[in-house]
Parts: structure tokens; sequence; C-alpha cells
């Protein structure tokens, strides 16, 4: 009877010990299904983001999907037909499914089986909802804390990802039977330390799972989406330079072909009636010597210079792109290679090239480059950077002095800093 009694107590024992030992692991491996659903919907969510702008089969120049938006949560049911694409309207902040057929995804669920919700800030909405541009200088407004209010996580969140987990038990169950069940976020997202994240536009929150909070949370913030959208920006930039010099090259009045006269401070090319600069911004209004979308004087064939998308010209020389991205042009890439010329008209020649090509690293013979100075990380409601409309120092945005310096065509590689991720860069040719 003794040895029977021991070896009910050891078998006890054992499953209780068993019992615990597959409840930390079945919660860890919960854990980690829940981090990788909210990682890669994170990364489905910049990649749509980045990606925005005008298609290639766009050629009437309608569209104004912009770089760095994003789409608004999905609100209907399950059972809706449309389940799955974002709404068509979107209140800020305001809480729902990921849209994961829009993003052309499979549906993100969590460890549960729990689709993820989601939440994007007012600023980086469609354009049809928030029409100002998005750029570097854009920074997100909500607010997520850790734990308590005390705690904040950041006060710049572009977007909020949520695993919601099972049911609670609370004062109220939630219950998620219905259509409008389904579709109520209290029914899917709780509240702790004095914040709520079934409510609208927030504060969110993300603390320890408790049997009356379980919800985990990812948060997006413009230092990890910016510098994505800012490189694919000076590439399209880039490009769209490239298909300019391709179409005057075959004018026998541009030699080889060359790129617009720089702006300076009023969004068109400054020519050599207004200063001739090689140095500043691009022009997003009126290029010269040939405008944007314009067809090119003795081309032969006949050829037209690109069009500006929407998104580029958003904004133009006062909050758009071309703002706050450096353009820089060799003499030997200017009109007449920068020397002047007294016909047809009279033009006096490059006022601001200190060399017939830039110089980088130390190295002579780039024709033609960019600088973009990374996301903006001081505080909201807005950046306090920005540009003087004069040849005078660049701060606030380029980190090597030899790049703020804005007095000569040197110019060096960015520094790698702490934040390598969200540092100045470079875009050069050839």
């Amino acid at each position: 009877m003794l040895l029977l009694i021991l070896l009910l107590l050891t078998m006890g024992t054992g499953f209780f010990v068993f019992n615990a030992v597959s409840s930390v692991s079945l919660n860890a491996a919960n854990n980690r299904h829940d981090e990788r659903a909210l990682t890669e919907t994170r990364d489905a969510l910049i990649a749509w983001s980045v990606a925005r702008g005008e298609t290639a089969s766009d050629i009437t120049g309608a569209s104004n999907d912009r770089p760095g938006e994003f789409p608004c949560p999905d609100t209907k049911a399950p059972s809706d037909v449309n389940y799955g694409t974002q709404d068509a309207s979107c209140t800020s902040g305001k809480l729902g499914r990921v849209p994961w057929k829009t993003l052309g995804i499979a549906e993100p669920k969590d460890a549960y089986g729990e689709t993820l919700w989601y939440a994007v800030d007012g600023p980086f909405r469609k354009y049809s909802l928030s029409s100002a541009p998005i750029t570097s200088n854009t920074v997100g407004t909500r607010t997520v804390y850790s734990g308590s209010t005390a705690t904040t996580v950041t006060t710049q969140a572009v977007a909020v990802l949520f695993a919601p987990g099972p049911i609670l038990e609370l004062a109220t169950a939630q219950r998620r039977e219905t259509a409008a069940e389904k579709t109520t976020a209290s029914n899917y997202l709780e509240s702790t330390g004095g914040a709520n994240n079934s409510t609208n536009n927030g504060p969110f929150i993300m603390a320890p799972a408790s049997t009356t909070f379980n919800d985990r949370i990812l948060v997006i913030t413009a230092a990890e989406l910016m510098p994505l959208v800012e490189q694919r920006v000076a590439r399209e930039m880039m490009a769209i330079l490239a298909q300019y010099k391709a179409a005057t090259a075959t004018s026998t009045l541009y030699s080889g072909g060359v790129y617009p006269w720089a702006d300076l401070a009023n969004g068109d090319s400054n020519d050599g009636s207004n200063g001739a600069y090689n140095r500043g911004r691009l022009p997003c209004g009126s290029a010269l010597p040939v405008d944007w979308n314009e067809d090119v004087p003795s081309s032969s064939p006949s050829t037209k210079t690109p069009r500006l998308p929407l998104w580029l010209t958003n904004g133009c020389w006062s909050t758009g792109w071309t703002f706050l991205i450096y353009y820089a042009v060799a003499k030997n890439r200017l009109e007449y290679a920068g020397l002047g010329s007294g016909s047809p008209l009279w033009i006096p020649g490059c006022g601001t090239c200190t060399s017939t090509t830039l110089r980088v690293d130390g190295v002579y013979g780039y024709e033609l480059l960019l600088l973009t100075p990374g996301a903006y990380l001081g505080n909201p409601p807005g950046p306090a950077r920005n540009w003087p409309t004069s040849y005078s120092t660049i701060t606030g945005y380029f980190e090597d002095s030899e790049n703020a310096d804005n007095n000569n065509d040197n110019f060096v590689t960015p520094t790698v800093s702490v934040k390598a991720y969200n540092r100045d860069r470079i875009f050069k040719l050839p």
C-alpha cells in the first residue's frame, strides 16, 4: 500500500511538472508566433507604403498615390464580401483589422487564430484623406505607452499593430459571435495602466499579459519607414533626371544631353537671367532649358522630356520632397556646358560652379548627385529644420560639413553615424 501511494504521488508530481513545463513552452511558442506575425505584417505595410506612387500604366498624371502613405484599416466583418480590403475612408487612428487583401498577403493571424488589428496616424493616410506631402520631415503623432501612462514608448507612432489574443472574461465578457461583435474593438483589445487600446486614435499601450489584458503590440515610426521611402524617392528622381538627359541628347542644341538648372527658392530653374545655379533644389515647377513634359527643340527623332509625378510636385518648393533633397549638377552637364552663350539668348553661364565636374571623396568626374537627409527625429507637431533660401550653410539636414557648407562643388559620402540606418545618403552619377 505504501509503495502504491508513493507511486501515485510520484506520478502526480510528474504530471504537475509536465503541465507546468508544457504551459511555459506553449506560452513561449505563442509569443514567438505573435512576434513573427506582427513583424511580417509590419514589413508588408512598409513595403506597400514605399511602393506607392504612379504605376507604369498610369500615363495620364491622374494618380495622387504617394510614397509613404498607408492603407486605411478594414472595419468590415469577416462575413462581408470585401473583408480584407481597406476601407474607403478612415479617421486618424481609426481601429480595424489589417487590410491583408489590399497588401497582397495572407490573412495575418495571431497564435489564437485572431486576425491582427491596426491603426494608422492621420498624416500618413491616403491622399484623399490627407493631401499634405509625406516626406522625411513628416513625423507620426500617435502616442504609445508601456505598462502605464507614466512610461512613454513614443509620441511619434506612424502606425500601430495589435495581436488581440483570446477572449478574456472581464467584468463584461468579450463576445466575438455576431457581425457587430466582430467589428467592435473592445471585444478584441483591452485597457490597462490608464490607456485603452480599443479607443480610436489612442493613446495605445503595451504591457505584460494578465487576466485582464493580453494585447501584443508593434509600433511603426518614421525612423523605420522614412529611410526606405527616401531611398525610393531619390532613385526615382535620379531615373527622371537620366530620362531628361537622354531626351535633350537627341537635340543638336544640347550636346550629349543636359540636366535642368537648379532651383534656389521658388520651384523653378534659375537660368542665366536669374543667377544660373548648378546647386540647390530640383526644379519642381518649370525646368530650363526645356520644361518638364515638353518637346525638346530641334530633337531628332521628336522627343519629349519626362513628366514629374504628382507626388513629386506636391508641395513643390515649400513642403515637398524637392524642398529637402539637395540637387547638384556638373558644369559640363548644363546648358551650353555652363559657359554661357550669346545665341539664341544671352546666357552668362553658371554663376555657382566651382569646377567643371562634381568632386566626391576627392575624386572629380561626377555629373549629378542628390543628397538625402534621413528622417526627422525631432518633436511634433512639426520639424524645426529648414533650408535657407540663399547660399549659406545648410544646418539641421546634412551631418558632414563638406555637404552642408553649400559653397562649392565638393562633396563626401556621408559618414555612417550611430543612427546608421537613418543617416544622410548620397546618390550620384556616373
